[in-house]
């Protein structure tokens, strides 16, 4: 580096600055404050290198550099500048050799690593041939600028407006116009609908000043495809300096350009959606979290339906909200809680006078959307409202549907699919919740319905078992676990494992018990139905039984429930469904169901599921016919987890039989635990 000759053009300070650094590095320096003094310098001496800040005392880098050229077309030109589009766009337009940014504690660094790579003695080259002897003929190189992969063309100034009379076999290829349609016509011939006049307009100035000019520009092919064109021209002089030709070199820059056009369209969208987000949750967080409360708070549906309707219509952007269900037959919506209606809004409406979106709610299951004006309906309308829209949300839990939710909207982006999706999840949480309520009375009410329907279908899972072991069988109870779902069973003989495996929905057979009294057993399955889907349904199965070709389902229901669902429900799937009793009785023991409840509410679903597995497999038989390990691993959980889960279940199954039993509920209360 010590031969290494730079000129460093700069104010004095920032002269001093860089000097101080450069020096350190060995290059030799000779130092000018302005423009005219770098001049002066590089017509008495030889330089490797031009530094120049862009900022000069009365002039700038860039007017510099032009006037180097002018006088020395050889010596590299670096410009060191502070980072700004315009200036940096502006200094490779022009041809600068280096542009260095001055924006961190590395600016120096690059700026001598720039320094060294451009100005490197010509020792260190690779060694240079003879080439004399091997200058291309005239042929060869019309032959290299015809089959060039850049599309080149030629204009001749001479002529009335500039026409083409060149084009190479790429500039053919990239435009689609053959050389016949394109010689004599200006190469405006490209340009289309979307083509910038701007851009248009900078071309015009360059052929008026004779210069040349690099654009990127909307042109259009002969099909009238549009694609990018990187586009410069260039004059060609005479001897007399005279410009005789242009000379422009394209390429199809489409792909680079629509890959830049998606890249700042996503770029575009993920801020809107981030923005969309934060404004959405801004407004809504404190909703989320009241109705949460409200969900674990409150013990009856009424009030959690109405505080729900409440708390939405407080929140800003919504202006009325309701919760309703179908009715018998269903042609009637009743509202049991509604909130920023007027008075006279009746609780009853005919289903036929109320949005569409409501049935068709109602029918798949799905949230819908009403927008604006409903010329079919009467009542509900977001426009009775004074709203924009109306989001109808089905609060459905399994097959069971527990109602519906209306929520009205009065912003022009209210509602929008992301609140959508918002209230999709809030009406999961409402229905868990009713569905717990609906368990919860089932248990503690003083009468049931009770309901012996018969099933005449091989494909009942309880029949389809009977027949492989061509024996009666009688249902247990089931658990559900991410280990998977079993049937727990009993029959009378010895259980034929190769035969019940064989059947579609059984995944494995294993016996538990096996005695005189009879054949305990357990079959994982690959669907729970109907079993879970009675459950959904807030029915209670109570007894179950079938042979072959036959079944038979005893269930308990509220007095309240309609046995008309649970029927339908059955005959969707299986084809000879009978009701053979149904009556009213007392429900057992109130005391006894009060006791399952107070359980009920406090075991976790793990806790619940280990104790009914426990139960199920005999682990409080003795002897023991299995082992924790072997449950656990029906569960899809360690031997230790099992048991903490046992444990746990048991102890909150002690407490509330002695808080049961002593009469005093708040004596021992323990609180439940997620384990």
């Amino acid at each position: 580096m010590s031969d290494t000759q730079t000129l460093l053009v700069a104010p004095e300070r920032a002269r001093e600055e860089l000097s101080n650094q450069l020096d350190n590095t060995g290059l030799k320096l000779t130092e000018a404050q302005s423009a005219t003094a770098a001049i002066t310098m590089l017509s008495k001496g030889e330089f490797d290198c031009v530094v120049s800040t862009y900022t000069l005392p009365g002039d700038d880098g860039l007017s510099l550099f032009k006037a180097v050229r002018a006088i020395d077309e050889q010596t590299p030109f670096v410009l060191y500048a502070d980072v700004e589009k315009r200036i940096a766009n502006e200094a490779f337009r022009l041809g600068v050799d280096r542009f260095v940014s001055r924006n961190g504690e590395r600016s120096v660094t690059c700026l001598i690593e720039e320094i060294m790579d451009l100005a490197s003695p010509v020792a260190a080259l690779p060694k240079q041939q003879d080439v004399s002897d091997r200058t291309p003929r005239p042929s060869d190189i019309v032959r290299a600028i015809n089959e060039s992969p850049v599309g080149i063309s030629i204009c001749d100034p001479s002529l009335p407006d500039y026409p083409l009379v060149y084009v190479n076999d790429a500039w053919v290829e990239i435009t689609g116009y053959s050389r016949e349609e394109a010689l004599g016509r200006n190469p405006r011939i490209l340009q289309g609908p979307e083509t910038d006049p701007d851009t248009i307009g900078t071309l015009r100035t360059a052929v008026e000043k004779e210069q040349s000019v690099s654009v990127e520009m909307r042109n259009y092919r002969r099909d009238g495809t549009p694609f990018w064109n990187e586009l410069t021209m260039a004059p060609i002089h005479d001897q007399n300096g005279d410009v005789f030709l242009y000379v422009g070199f394209q390429d199809d820059v489409t792909s680079r350009k629509d890959a830049e056009q998606l890249a700042e369209e996503r770029a575009k969208k993920l801020t809107e959606e981030k923005q969309a987000l934060r404004r959405i949750l801004s407004r809504v967080n404190g909703l989320v979290n009241e109705i949460t409360r409200i969900l674990v708070e409150e013990q009856r549906r009424p009030l959690i339906t109405q505080q729900i309707c409440e708390e939405i219509v407080d929140t800003k952007g919504y202006v009325a909200s309701w919760f309703g269900s179908v009715q018998v037959p269903g042609d009637t919506l009743e509202l049991e809680a509604k909130v920023g209606f007027p008075q006279q809004t009746a609780s009853s409406l005919p289903l036929e006078n109320v949005p569409a979106v409501v049935q068709t709610a109602v029918d798949s299951g799905e949230l819908q959307l009403c927008a604006g004006a409903n010329l079919d309906a009467t009542e509900l309308t977001p426009v009775s409202m004074d709203a924009r829209r109306l989001v109808v949300v089905p609060i459905t839990c399994g097959e069971k549907q527990y109602g519906i939710l209306g929520i009205y909207g009065d912003g022009v982006e209210s509602l929008d699919r992301r609140e959508q999706q918002l209230f999709r999840s809030i009406g999961s949480m409402i229905a868990t919740r009713l569905r717990a309520i609906d368990t919860m009375e089932i248990l503690t009410t003083d009468t049931v319905i009770e309901v012996e329907i018969a099933v005449r279908d091989e494909t009942f899972p309880l029949t389809a078992i009977a027949s492989a072991l061509d024996a009666e069988v009688e249902y247990i109870g089931m658990t559900s676990d991410n280990g998977g779902d079993e049937l727990f069973l009993k029959t009378s003989s010895e259980v034929p494992v190769a035969d019940v495996s064989s059947l579609p929905f059984v995944e494995d057979v294993r016996e538990i018990i096996g005695n005189e009294s009879g054949y305990t057993f357990a079959v994982s399955v690959s669907s729970t139905a109907p079993f879970t889907d009675l459950a959904d349904y807030g029915a209670l199965v109570t007894d179950a039984s079938a042979g072959s070709g036959h079944g038979r389902l005893v269930i308990e229901l509220p007095p309240e429930y309609e046995v008309r669902s649970i029927l339908e429900l059955l005959d969707s799937q299986y084809e000879q469904v009978e009701l053979r009793s149904r009556h009213e009785r007392e429900s057992r023991s109130r005391s006894d169901h009060e006791l399952a409840a107070g359980v009920e509410q406090r075991l976790t679903d793990r806790q619940r599921t280990a104790i009914e597995a426990a139960h199920m497999n005999g682990y409080f038989e003795w002897p023991r016919p299995t082992d924790g390990a072997a449950i656990a691993e029906t569960m899809g959980i360690t031997r230790q987890t099992f048991h903490q889960h046992l444990r746990e279940a048991q102890r909150k199954l002690v407490d509330t039989y002695v808080e049961h039993s002593s009469g005093d509920p708040q004596r021992r209360e323990t609180p439940p635990q997620k384990i």
